[in-house]
Formats: C-alpha cells, structure tokens, sequence
C-alpha cells in the first residue's frame, strides 16, 4: 500500500496550505525563518520538506549544509528546482534534495 502523501500532488498541497480559510503555507514560512534564525547551528535537517516552503530563509554565512527529506519523489524534485531558482543556497542545499531515502518498515511488538 501506498503512502497518501506519495499520491497528493505538490500543487494540490500547497493550494490548499495557502488557502485563507488554512494558511498554513504561510505559518510554516514563519516557524521555518525562526527555526533558520534563531538556534546558533549550522547544519540542519527539515523532515517534510515538500517544495521547499521556508528555504528562503537560509543564511549560506549561517549554515555549513541543510538537508531536506521527504516521503514524496515529485516534492523532492520540484525542491531541487527551486533550490536552483534560488542559486546563493545551492552550496548550502547540496543534493541531498533530491535523493531518495529509504526507511526500513519495523514492528515493535
């Protein structure tokens, strides 16, 4: 079976996310600059990193690399296209947005 989020297609998600009546597309912009400004680390990971939601707000003085992982390969391609729109973070980005990671199915009994 299928993960759902590996069927929702990224304009989908964000027209929603974006909606008034939501607006969650523009909370998480907020809660991802403070999480960029305000801790004093230089490398990140951001789980769910969809389209890249938020990457603006990296300082490449700031951070040595910042990785992005998430369940769906199409939100991980349009990340890696925006990362390139965005060219002063492509250092920073590196490329790990757009490879695949796999994660083992595990059972806790």
């Amino acid at each position: 079976m299928k993960n759902p989020w590996q069927e929702i297609s990224l304009a989908d998600y964000e027209s929603h996310m974006k909606l008034d009546s939501v607006q969650q597309l523009q909370a998480m912009n907020a809660i991802m600059k403070g999480q960029f400004t305000d801790f004093p680390v230089k490398i990140a990971m951001v789980l769910g990193v969809a389209g890249g939601n938020g990457l603006e707000h990296i300082d490449k003085r700031k951070y040595r690399k910042v990785y992005g992982v998430d369940i769906n390969r199409e939100y991980l391609a349009e990340c890696k296209k925006g990362i390139a729109r965005l060219g002063i973070f492509w250092n920073v980005f590196g490329r790990i947005c757009w490879r695949r990671i796999r994660f083992c199915r595990t059972q806790i009994c």
